[in-house]
């Protein structure tokens, strides 16, 4: 049996076991005696005593995962991921992958857009690493 109570100490709602004889407050660490504490509402059901829990403080709402959002542009979150990389081999995997999913086939002037200085010595390092290959004459998929 599971019950909400308030601790005597600093008056915050928590859930407790009512089969126990004391009772320590997670926010302040004081220990009540179970016997002792008003219960507002109990049940036998986790899923019931927390939606009270929930009522009681006041938090009605449902807890979503936030989503993805579907208007994103596909380029703008590759250029974000591929400038967050913290190594290397991470850029050369993300720029490899994000391109081939975004085009299918990629070519020296689509890595240019992300690494404008140094798309050559990148595409041959994906090459020499086996990250991508050559698919047809400049064409290159991950």
């Amino acid at each position: 049996m599971y019950g909400i109570v308030q601790c005597f100490s600093c008056s915050r709602p928590r859930i407790i076991e009512l089969k126990g004889k004391t009772s320590e407050c997670p926010y302040c660490g004081n220990k009540d005696p179970v016997k002792d504490m008003k219960v507002h509402f109990r049940s036998d059901d986790q899923a019931e005593i927390r939606a009270a829990f929930n009522r009681f403080t006041g938090f009605e709402g449902s807890i979503e995962k936030k989503r993805a959002r579907s208007d994103t542009d596909p380029y703008s979150s590759l250029v974000y991921r591929y400038e967050h990389c913290s190594s290397l081999d991470e850029k050369m995997e993300v720029l490899s992958k994000g391109l081939t999913e975004l085009y299918g086939t990629f070519t020296l002037e689509d890595v240019e857009k992300l690494e404008p200085k140094n798309a050559e010595k990148m595409l041959k390092a994906m090459l020499d690493g086996c990250i991508v290959y050559e698919t047809k004459y400049g064409h290159y998929k991950a």
